[in-house]
């Protein structure tokens, strides 16, 4: 049924005003509303005060204070917005909010008891709620879409019509700064994805814009008080259609000692700071890709949670008791599913694992004469082949990310690994022995090959990485439009056998028969032959010939828009049951944040990679061979890969400050004012959690905008006053540093309430000196408001 009427009131204050209350309840029946009778001091609206002039919101809460003689059940709620009530003034929406759970609380007897009901703004209420993501997954949003989302998670009336921005920030020559700065969501939620509360998330974007954001009427406000008898002008975004326009709010002085309601009125002198400090409070974005093995995602494919198999088998002379289960993702990623003769397996189990395809397993052994009290499970990814008759069977992609992740990064460096180890079994308890005579080695064999994982790392449809470097994808689109790529096979054995290729007008190699090359003239063009006659490489053309390639041929047409990652193999290197991981390519010398071992992705250092992430992993090609063809013993396949782990962290570089002294920058960026050194009394760091990009650290706090189709990172704002382009940071450090450089007056008093918010100035004549509201409590039933003024520039 959503929400309905269950209570209102309504009173004429001292100047014949109209004030109109109404309590509103979510409830699934009907129900029917009643009147309520209001005491003498019938409403009161505070907005809070804080000693922080520039605080980043500033929230407001009401107090109805009503006389009955009964229980009024239909106010006692435990949650955060079954209940809310809005007051209008001569029929103008003046404030709404909703009630604060559990609180009902008052004296009881049989006359009339004095009920005062509490009801929180919807900006002090929005901390009741977690940021959920725009789109269901990361993405790259504006900040008007963040706070329209914000407000629509608590606001499901439309009580809220209008977002006011201050126009005293530019961007891109523009003042529309909601439409045209943008943040990685990804940045609400911390590093175990645990979002962040809307009440923060709004905190700090306001933090960002240099601005406090309160809320009245139908409207939220972001103002900068700082300059707020300089510009009158705002930008007003519609929420109801998305669209904004330029506004004049008025900002005539309100004469303090002309409206005095009832004097008492007291002034004092605001604290002084010794300086201030900025602190750009980073959210890494090391690590890029979910973790593979992460127990919120990896479920039990059976029903029963803690389903298991128990065997036993003799291993070396001893019986081992082992035990498996299988598991699969809920939501991260995706798998090849398992599958018998092109049959897909619906359930894993040890009686059918020995399959083609991919399943996650938990793994414990032991002894079977030494039980032991507790059991050591491990996690792997299997990727299996048992290809009938032993064909190599198992082929594409095995691994990948289900859910594409934005990324937002200039240059830096990807670093992937990945552990793992061979085995001729489906099984990856470790104390499983597949042989312990295959060593790698080139004197009793035909030789062996280094282990490749193929894979896919692209960014979104603009760029994918080759193994050399990042290329244009619109590259590889051409190259299928143009037929470059073809089917080939090998290596093969083949005495005698000769390529021939030439170069055509698009700058590519084409392989072509003998008949064909001989034709072709005025282009360059070449023919050769093999080192190893048992390593010859080839494709059928469409007159099904057979044309014969060269080896670096056959693997662009086997990766197109993919690249190995490798792990070089040694002579003495034992094939089976050993772990590995891939061969590392990071050095020292990349100067790189949180370094460690793997293979290094390079990004482009003049240009942002903006998009979403595609990873792919495909079966390693050592999977469903003999990788160890040796002349002087039993030859062995390969039927399992199994991954214990599956790394890709994003790093930044230029992060080692002190090469001597292992000194680095940190990753919150620190700025700093010193006031007057001769004060001891410092100012509480502020925070920003939404902020500039700083090259040596890698973060989805960082803010962007859009020209045309490019994003780029916002380097600074401009003033509307001083027309200083300063970042962010610099902006608010140097208005807290402006305002607190010299004593600032407070001023108290009860005034008569001439249409005061918390947008107006005041002026108090003896001391000569323009305020703006600090806190107020405005009384509707005598139209006055008990004021706090800060002194302003």
């Amino acid at each position: 049924m959503g929400y309905q009427l269950i209570y209102n009131s309504s009173f004429k204050d001292i100047d014949e005003n109209t004030i109109n209350i109404e309590i509103y309840r979510d409830s699934g029946g009907t129900l029917i509303a009643s009147e309520l009778l209001c005491s003498a001091d019938a409403v009161s609206i505070n907005y809070e005060s804080d000693d922080d002039v520039f605080k980043p919101i500033k929230c407001s809460d009401c107090q109805i204070n009503v006389l009955t003689t009964k229980v009024l059940a239909n106010l006692y709620t435990a949650l955060g917005n079954q209940i809310y009530c809005t007051i209008s003034k001569n029929g103008s929406l003046l404030w709404c909010g909703y009630s604060v759970p559990c609180l009902y609380s008052t004296d009881y007897n049989e006359e009339y008891n004095l009920l005062s009901l509490q009801f929180n703004d919807i900006l002090s209420s929005l901390s009741n709620y977690n940021y959920t993501y725009l789109n269901e997954k990361q993405s790259i949003v504006s900040f008007y879409q963040v706070i329209k989302h914000i407000i629509s998670q608590i606001d499901s009336n439309g009580l809220i019509k209008n977002v006011y921005v201050h126009n005293a920030k530019k961007i891109n020559d523009t003042t529309d700064l909601l439409n045209n700065l943008f943040i990685l969501d990804r940045n609400f939620f911390d590093e175990a994805n645990e979002a962040e509360n809307c009440k923060d998330v709004l905190e700090y974007i306001t933090r960002y814009l240099g601005m406090t954001c309160y809320y009245y009427g139908d409207s939220i406000y972001f103002v900068d008080y700082d300059i707020i008898k300089n510009i009158n002008s705002y930008t007003k975004y519609t929420l109801s259609d998305d669209s904004n326009t330029v506004v004049t709010l008025d900002n005539t002085i309100i004469n303090v000692n002309q409206n005095i309601y009832e004097s008492n009125a007291s002034i004092a002198i605001g604290e002084l700071y010794n300086k201030v400090v900025v602190v750009a409070n980073s959210n890494s974005n090391n690590t890029i890709i979910p973790e593979w093995n992460d127990e919120d995602d990896i479920i039990n494919q059976n029903a029963d949670a803690n389903k298991y198999y128990e065997s036993t088998r003799d291993i070396s002379g001893k019986n081992y008791t082992l035990l498996n289960a299988f598991f699969k993702s809920k939501n991260n990623w995706w798998w090849a599913i398992p599958s018998i003769l092109a049959v897909p397996i619906e359930e894993v189990t040890p009686q059918n694992a020995d399959s083609n395809g991919s399943y996650w397993q938990k793994a414990a052994y032991y002894e079977t004469a030494n039980e032991p009290s507790s059991l050591n499970w491990k996690t792997y990814f299997t990727i299996s082949d048992y290809g009938l008759m032993g064909w190599k069977t198992t082929d594409g992609v095995q691994l990948s990310l289900k859910n594409k992740l934005p990324i937002a990064v200039k240059g830096g460096t990807f670093i992937i690994d990945i552990n793992y180890r061979l085995s001729g079994d489906w099984n990856a308890a470790e104390c499983i022995v597949t042989s312990d005579e295959q060593y790698y080695d080139g004197k009793y064999s035909t030789g062996f090959t280094d282990t490749m994982f193929k894979c896919k790392l692209a960014i979104g449809d603009t760029m994918y990485y080759d193994g050399d470097g990042w290329v244009n994808y619109q590259e590889y689109h051409n190259k299928v439009a143009r037929n470059y790529y073809k089917i080939c096979n090998g290596p093969n054995t083949w005495a005698g056998a000769t390529w021939y290729k030439y170069l055509d007008e698009y700058g590519y190699w084409r392989f072509v028969t003998k008949g064909e090359y001989d034709s072709i003239s005025g282009r360059e063009k070449y023919s050769g032959g093999y080192a190893d006659r048992n390593y010859v490489y080839s494709y059928t053309n469409s007159s099904n010939e057979r044309v014969f390639i060269e080896k670096w041929f056959y693997d662009e047409c086997k990766l197109q828009d993919c690249f190995y990652l490798v792990h070089k193999n040694k002579v003495g290197d034992k094939v089976f049951d050993t772990d590995y991981s891939l061969t590392n390519t990071v050095s020292w010398r990349m100067n790189l944040a949180e370094s460690e071992d793997g293979v290094a992705v390079s990004l482009p250092s003049d240009k942002m990679t903006l998009g979403e992430l595609t990873f792919e992993l495909y079966a390693p090609n050592q999977l469903g061979t003999t990788p160890m063809r040796r002349t002087d013993k039993e030859p062995v396949r390969c039927n399992s890969f199994h991954i214990n782990d599956v790394k890709l962290k994003y790093t930044t570089s230029d992060y080692v400050k002190d090469i001597f002294n292992d000194e680095t920058y940190d990753e919150d960026l620190k700025f700093e004012n010193v006031i007057d050194e001769n004060i001891v009394n410092d100012f509480d760091d502020i925070e920003f959690r939404i902020n500039t990009y700083n090259e040596h650290a890698g973060s989805y706090s960082y803010v962007l905008t859009k020209v045309g189709d490019e994003y780029y990172f916002v380097d600074t704002l401009t003033d509307g006053v001083s027309k200083d382009k300063l970042k962010a940071e610099e902006h608010c450090i140097n208005k807290y540093v402006n305002y607190y450089s010299k004593p600032r007056f407070r001023y108290s008093n009860s005034i008569k309430n001439r249409d005061i918010s918390l947008n107006s100035i005041l002026k108090e004549n003896t001391l000569n000196k323009n305020f703006v509201i600090n806190s107020i409590t405005y009384d509707l039933m005598n139209n006055k408001c008990d004021v706090e003024l800060n002194e302003i520039r």
